[in-house]
């Protein structure tokens, strides 16, 4: 039985409505750990790390570095392990 990818989405921010995706602290294949910063955001009133909610494989990367983002849009999907 495999297990389903787990979607990832963007978190509220103080209320921000534009946000930039900043960076990714991770690659697609990379393992990482739940608490582990998975992005960087940036908006127009704070830069904040975001951190991946489960552990597990990168399977995907749903954004570009520089793509806007609003909350509750899907970001990644993780692989559980």
């Amino acid at each position: 039985m495999s297990v389903e990818a787990r979607e990832v989405v963007m978190p509220e921010l103080q209320g921000a409505e534009e946000i930039t995706v900043g960076a990714w602290s991770k690659r697609r294949g990379e393992h990482v750990a739940e608490g582990e910063t998975l992005m960087e955001a940036h908006t127009d009133k704070v830069n904040a790390e975001i951190p991946s909610p489960v552990s597990g494989v990168v399977e995907d990367l749903l954004l570009d570095i520089g793509d806007p983002v609003k909350p509750g849009q899907p970001i990644a999907r993780i692989a559980p392990e």
